[in-house]
């Protein structure tokens, strides 16, 4: 794989991070996901910008309609509930990239932890955009990494018939 960089993929795809202060309502939360619709995670940040944590639209959505969300533990579902803010919706575990992380290291991270978004932040912790599964492959399908593997091959060591 080439050592391509997080900062050359986002001049690639500069899509600017969905992103919300601790204090803010679902409402607004709702709003900035809406308004671009290829976003399927808000991030959570201080004053100064820097990351705090994450609101998957999954969380989001369960906050909303917690009332049809099944087989979930008497806390799970007083947290999302009971949740005033973003900060209360806010996974606060997350893993972050950094601007010169190699992209071998991110796509072990998504593969890893099962994670379809990562935030991309800059030496400081300051959110400055994100990258998602369909980032990478765009960037691989326009020859950015090495030949990715074609999706109709066969692996010559798959047993036949």
């Amino acid at each position: 794989m080439k050592k391509l960089l997080v900062r050359d993929l986002l001049t690639l795809s500069p899509t600017p991070p969905c992103v919300v202060r601790g204090d803010a309502d679902a409402r607004l939360v709702v709003e900035r996901m809406l308004h671009d619709r290829s976003k399927r995670e808000v991030y959570l940040v201080d004053e100064a910008g820097r990351f705090l944590g994450v609101i998957p639209l999954r969380r989001l959505a369960q906050h909303l309609f917690h009332h049809a969300v099944p087989d979930r533990t008497a806390t799970q579902m007083l947290d999302l509930v009971s949740a005033r803010n973003a900060g209360d919706l806010a996974r606060k575990k997350v893993a972050v990239v950094r601007l010169d992380d190699h992209m071998d290291e991110v796509l072990d991270a998504m593969f890893r932890y099962h994670f379809d978004e990562v935030p991309v932040v800059d030496a400081d912790g300051v959110v400055v955009g994100s990258l998602n599964m369909l980032d990478l492959v765009a960037a691989a399908h326009a020859g950015h990494f090495d030949e990715p593997r074609d999706a109709g091959a066969t692996d010559d060591r798959e047993a036949s018939g």
